[in-house]
């Protein structure tokens, strides 16, 4: 009998030792994957890449046994922004309501990695101000508002102030939320503005014209700053630099260094890309289906140049619609083959493409 006890009391103290140390095995098991997985290094076995946010996401709210498993979420979606797009023009052209379009996008990108969140769509003068004031109601939809270069031969010093001044301030008190930029305005001595030369667009721009598209683009610059809202540039040069130089001039004598600037459409040169993004550190540059053209060289180029986090998604529709569609409108949904040629370009990701520039968005506008 005494035998047999401590034949059962040694039997039982191994099961406990083997107990307690099971127990603390897989304590130090579970705390090693939950360190792994702060940490963001868990790794499965598929090769589909998941970007760290969503597996860490996806984990965090998981128990321990959930760990184990090697399969990814099943779906993962790439929010984009397209950061400028004229709406208005766009269905316009394609003949279309609103309501129409965006369902037509939603139900296409249903089994796509990607999906459109929002769409800044531009006002480009007080004519068209209300068309695109219309866009507002819907709910992935906002504005920047403010003169183009090409209108603003219409205003001078004394009509600025109560024509444009005033109602853009206007339109900011009745929606805060959404107007999200003064914009797009700048230079353009591309364009010839006399309606009475023909085949204009063959011309460049007049000096006295010059002048005028100086003083709209300052006067927008100190409205920005004083509206505490982002400014959306518009610079086209006529290959003579001049535009390229006079618009520097201007926003280095204007702007504050640290205001939220986005260069829109991105066709300059790399030196002058290099001077803005030196020179205000919280400026972005925007790119379009221009940098997927056969001739669009120099623009890969600028892009190649230019940090991941100083790039912005844009269509500028209904115009350069990108490669596969040329010669078709351009409209937001194909933003996401201009982030594919900014992959390749950069060697990088469309996965990394689309998340540094959603982030670049909210940044830049806040959405």
């Amino acid at each position: 009998r005494i035998l047999r006890r401590a034949g059962t009391t040694t039997t039982r103290t191994t099961t406990a030792r083997r107990r307690s140390s099971f127990v603390s095995s897989s304590i130090a098991w579970s705390s090693s994957v939950e360190r792994i997985r702060k940490k963001g290094l868990l790794m499965t076995t598929t090769t589909t890449r998941i970007p760290l946010r969503t597996k860490v996401n996806a984990l965090s709210s998981s128990s321990t046994s959930d760990l184990r498993t090697t399969n990814p979420p099943s779906t993962i979606k790439y929010g984009y922004v397209d950061t400028h797009a004229h709406l208005e023009m766009i269905l316009e052209k394609l003949d279309t309501k609103y309501e129409h379009w965006i369902e037509s996008v939603r139900e296409k990108e249903s089994e796509q990695m990607y999906s459109l969140e929002s769409i800044l769509t531009i006002g480009c003068k007080p004519e068209n101000w209300r068309k695109v004031e219309h866009f507002l109601q819907f709910e992935e939809v906002y504005g920047a508002f403010g003169v183009h270069p090409l209108n603003a031969n219409a205003f001078e010093e004394n009509t600025f102030s109560t024509t444009v001044s005033d109602g853009l301030k206007a339109l900011h008190k009745k929606y805060p939320g959404k107007m999200k930029a003064i914009g797009e305005c700048g230079l353009d001595y591309y364009v010839c503005q006399d309606p009475d030369v023909a085949n204009a667009k063959e011309w460049v721009c007049p000096v006295d014209c010059r002048e005028h598209q100086q003083f709209v683009f300052k006067e927008q610059i100190l409205l920005a700053k004083e509206m505490n809202l982002p400014l959306v540039v518009h610079a086209r040069d006529a290959g003579d630099g001049d535009a390229e130089s006079d618009c520097l001039d201007i926003m280095r004598k204007h702007c504050d260094a640290s205001q939220k600037i986005h260069v829109h459409c991105f066709t300059g040169t790399t030196s002058f890309a290099q001077e803005l993004l030196q020179s205000f550190p919280n400026l972005k540059l925007g790119f379009t289906g221009v940098c997927t053209f056969k001739n669009g060289s120099n623009v890969r180029e600028v892009v190649r140049m230019t940090d991941l986090n100083r790039i912005l998604l844009e269509t500028d529709g209904p115009f350069m619609a990108p490669v596969p569609f040329r010669g078709k409108v351009a409209e937001p949904s194909m933003v996401p083959h201009i982030a594919e040629i900014i992959a390749t370009v950069k060697k990088s990701t469309v996965e990394d493409v689309f998340e540094v520039c959603r982030e670049n968005t909210r940044e830049v506008y806040g959405i």
